[in-house]
């Protein structure tokens, strides 16, 4: 079984803004990145976290302007956060119940690792599968 902790170092590093930054620059961040999140920081805590879904739902679909929104008033506040010996597997189960396609991974102290997405896990998952069918076959 894989853990977070296991994937920590195969992740990019984390895109973050602050929460006085605007809806613009935290899209660009994200586009330049590739990434669908970034993380709110504030005075090196997690704030909260913005995503493409935020995006769509609470800023285009509400039509608010791009260059004068800040993300700290449109970011998700309750953010969903994992620590870093959660298996894949029951990573997975935590987004699904909760409904969330980005995870922030945190240390016991609170200070955010990195972020997985649900494809991240889910590519995790089919290669522990991949190793588990090539143990049996060998």
């Amino acid at each position: 079984m894989t853990l977070l902790r296991d994937l920590l170092s195969t992740q990019q590093p984390l895109v973050t803004v602050a929460p006085n930054a605007t809806v613009r620059e935290a899209a660009k961040k994200m586009a330049s990145a590739n990434v669908g999140s970034v993380a709110v920081m504030e005075n090196e805590r997690l704030a909260g976290i913005f995503t493409e879904r935020d995006l769509l739902q609470r800023v285009l679909a509400e039509d608010l302007d791009l260059d004068a929104t800040p993300i700290g008033a449109v970011m998700t506040k309750d953010v969903v956060t994992s620590e870093v010996d959660l298996g894949t597997g029951n990573a997975i189960h935590l987004m699904r119940r909760h409904n969330v396609r980005h995870l922030p991974v945190v240390s016991e102290a609170g200070s955010i690792l990195g972020m997985f997405s649900i494809r991240d896990l889910l590519r995790a998952e089919m290669q522990d599968l991949r190793d588990y069918i090539a143990r049996s076959e060998g």
